[in-house]
């Protein structure tokens, strides 16, 4: 099931304590392998493309091959963009279907709020929902927990919240830290870095209104690996990079308790 707009399905999750596994792909194989995942465990899904990927490949192509995946699935399937920089990029994002784009704010602070003020309603205008992110995944950087509540009531639809999780590592999260913000913020959260997140500490993190986790390593640690093998044909190679991912995307389902959800 194509997904134009984000916002019920990050309403439902906030709602029912469990959060989207947002996968990076950045091909056919990739998008098929994540679909087929969620479908054979019931979960809904959102597929996700770098900013780079929108740079490499237009837009629109991405939208109508997702969303041709998507009419043919059983499961909800929505299509997100991943730290758009700039509102020129979002945009063009969102008049090719994309129906959620992150706005990646970093270093803004304060600044951030009055822009997703002024940003977040053409955003919903178009029918979409927009996440914001002001810190790096990365570092010591931190979320302060009423920035994070002013970006939800300027407008954000999700805040992606700097909690200890790592783009491409291993991670702990702090979660005294992140139960604040939810307390709060009182609105759906993000975290990024989710293939290394310690998988005690994400089934925390479910409770304390984590709607979304992003989950880009696992997978292309994975295709990585794949590459370089002798393989007698390339339908070989494509098979076998979807047989392997669509095992990675399972994994990830379950941790983010999506499994029965759609």
């Amino acid at each position: 099931m194509w997904v134009r707009d984000g916002r019920a399905l990050y309403r439902d999750a906030f709602r029912r304590g469990y959060a989207l596994p947002a996968f990076n792909i950045a091909s056919l194989e990739m998008a098929q392998a994540c679909v087929r995942a969620a479908e054979r465990l019931g979960a809904p899904v959102i597929l996700q493309t770098y900013r780079e990927e929108i740079r490499r490949v237009a837009p629109r192509v991405f939208a109508a091959m997702v969303q041709a995946l998507a009419e043919g699935a059983s499961v909800p399937v929505l299509l997100h963009l991943d730290h758009g920089e700039d509102w020129g990029d979002i945009f063009l994002a969102l008049r090719a279907g994309y129906g959620s784009v992150m706005w990646d704010a970093q270093g803004q602070g304060e600044e951030a709020v009055e822009a997703v003020r002024a940003h977040a309603p053409l955003v919903h205008a178009m029918g979409a929902a927009l996440e914001v992110a002001v810190e790096p995944f990365a570092g010591q950087a931190v979320s302060d927990p009423g920035l994070v509540a002013a970006l939800i009531q300027a407008g954000a639809d999700v805040v992606a919240v700097a909690v200890g999780s790592k783009h491409g590592e291993e991670s702990r999260l702090d979660l005294g830290l992140l139960r604040r913000i939810a307390q709060e913020a009182k609105g759906p959260l993000a975290l990024h870095g989710g293939s290394g997140i310690h998988a005690g500490d994400l089934r925390e993190a479910l409770a304390m209104g984590v709607v979304k986790v992003n989950v880009g390593t696992a997978l292309y640690r994975t295709l990585r690996s794949l590459l370089g093998r002798g393989y007698d044909h390339h339908r070989t190679f494509y098979r076998q990079v979807e047989e392997e991912l669509e095992r990675v995307a399972q994994e990830y389902i379950r941790r983010t308790q999506a499994e029965g959800r759609a």
